[in-house]
This record gives structure tokens, C-alpha cells and sequence, in this order.
């Protein structure tokens, strides 16, 4: 079953959507809920989605958008949650909800254990496994291990250029142009007991066509990005990722850097002979 194309609507730190029968207003960690009751109507022009509640106490609620088309398609998502016929009895109430500051560490791991790219985790791996020998072992001289470290791990950034390089220009088209949606929990497909599963989502787009598109990555917060006039173009946001692949922006001499990984492994060979 395909989702409906649940739009998103980004301003700055606020963000609309409508899900559950509701129109949901995010900003930072506070969500204010309207249900679909509680809309008297909505207007789309000159660039600006305007909502008006029936609450009295309640302002407009207006948000901006630079595509007309992207407001009419999230226009008539809110219009599609108001009731069919005039409402009979209380409207139920606008709500505000606020989310704790930090998700739990727990999950956080976990989820990193479940999900991270292989890459990531040997990355990780690196750092959990050099911090102790750089810091425990008393080899001499101590900064020349340190430095050959350090520079060592700066070679994770040449897969992390390399993977930049590739998805560039299709960053950048769906980042200006895009159209981001809700999408419902991805499917796992593939992967074996050596390597992860992809994740494939399905959404529709603008032109009410179904589209599918499979992923390594899992989408942090249940939306993807497309290009609305290619829509085979498109970005899964993952906090990790992006986090990631603008970091290799800065790390571009990690080509030669992934050269004194060597360096750092002769090192750690030579340990045993600095004990003894």
C-alpha cells in the first residue's frame, strides 16, 4: 500500500505536516497538533500558506514556501483532514507537546549497531581500539605515535570524498529544488549475515505517480528528499550521513592520509617490543 504524498513544508526551524488526521506545526523540540476539526479554512497565494482555526484564541497559522506547486499539493493534504459535513459537539483542542532535549543513549547505540553504514562502524572500531594504545601503552616517542594515529584515521575520509563526489550534483538539485515527504517505515530487502540490508521506500509524488527508491541509509526521521522533476532523484536525510559526508569536504587529503593507516599499524605491531 502506497502512502498519500505527505508533504512537508520547511521554514527555517519550522516544519508542517499532516499525519493522524492532524495538522502538526514542529518548531525545535515543541509540536503543536490541530485536528482536522478545528480548521475553518486554507488559503495558498503569492508564495504563502495561510491556516485559520476555529479556536479563538488561536492565531493563523502561516508558513512560506518558494514553490506554488508544493503549497496547492500541501493545501489540499489539509484540506482533506477537515470533516466532510458541518461538525456536530466540541471540536477537540489544539495541543503542544514537548519532546525531552536527548533522545536515549540506549537507543542512540543500538540503533547505530543496527543501522550504520560498515564503513562508520569501522571507523569506530578505530577509534575504540587506537584510544587505548595511544593512551595506555607507553610507547616512546609518544607523539610520533599520536600524529601517525591521528593521520591514519584521516584515511577514512577518501571513501568518504569518493561517496561525495559521486552523489553531488544530486545532493545539490534535490537540496534547492526538492520536495520532501513523509514515508512510511522501509521495507529491509537483501543484506546477508556478512552485510547490512538496503531500505527501500515508497512514496508519491507531486504528479500523483507511485515511485519506489532503495537506499543504504535509514531515514532518521521518516522523510526522504526528491527532485519533482526527476523523481528517481533522491536523498535519504540521516543524521550520521550528512554529518559524514560534509565532514569529507574538509578532510579531501585523506587520499594520502589513508597511506600512514600503515604508519599507525606498524606502531601498534611494535607495541609488544616497547613492554619488554
Amino acid at each position: 500500500m502506497f502512502p498519500a504524498m505527505g508533504v512537508v513544508i520547511k521554514n527555517g526551524r519550522t516544519r508542517l505536516r499532516v499525519a493522524g488526521g492532524e495538522l502538526l506545526r514542529e518548531r525545535g523540540r515543541t509540536t503543536t497538533a490541530v485536528p482536522g476539526p478545528q480548521i475553518r479554512s486554507v488559503e495558498a497565494e503569492d508564495g504563502a500558506l495561510t491556516v485559520l482555526l476555529f479556536d479563538p484564541g488561536e492565531p493563523p497559522m502561516t508558513i512560506r514556501h518558494r514553490s506554488p506547486q508544493v503549497l496547492a499539493a500541501f493545501a489540499e493534504e489539509i484540506r482533506a483532514i477537515r470533516p466532510g459535513r458541518p461538525y456536530e459537539g466540541a471540536r477537540p483542542p489544539v495541543r503542544r507537546e514537548t519532546a525531552d532535549p536527548w533522545p536515549g543513549r540506549t537507543a542512540r547505540v543500538r540503533d547505530f549497531v543496527t543501522s550504520a553504514h560498515p564503513l562508520l562502524k569501522a571507523a569506530a572500531a578505530y577509534v575504540v581500539v587506537g584510544v587505548p594504545v595511544v593512551a595506555l601503552i607507553p610507547v616512546v616517542p609518544r607523539g610520533e605515535t599520536v600524529g601517525a594515529w591521528l593521520a591514519g584515521g584521516a584515511g577514512f575520509g577518501l571513501f568518504a570524498v569518493w561517496a561525495k563526489l559521486v552523489s553531488l550534483r544530486t545532493r545539490w538539485i534535490v537540496r534547492f529544488r526538492g520536495v520532501t515527504v513523509q514515508v512510511d517505515p522501509p521495507d529491509r530487502v537483501g543484506g546477508t549475515a556478512d552485510t547490512q540490508p538496503d531500505y527501500r521506500y515508497r512514496f508519491r509524488a507531486l504528479d500523483g505517480r507511485l515511485y519506489e527508491h532503495t537506499s543504504l541509509w535509514a531515514s532518521h526521521n521518516g522523510e526522504i528528499r526528491y527532485d519533482p522533476q526527476d523523481p528517481s532523484r533522491v536523498v535519504v536525510p540521516t543524521r550520521i550521513m550528512w554529518l559524514f559526508v560534509d565532514v569529507a569536504t574538509l578532510v579531501a587529503f585523506g587520499v594520502p592520509g589513508s597511506g600512514l593507516i600503515g604508519v599507525w599499524l606498524d606502531w601498534a605491531v611494535r607495541v609488544p617490543d616497547a613492554l619488554f
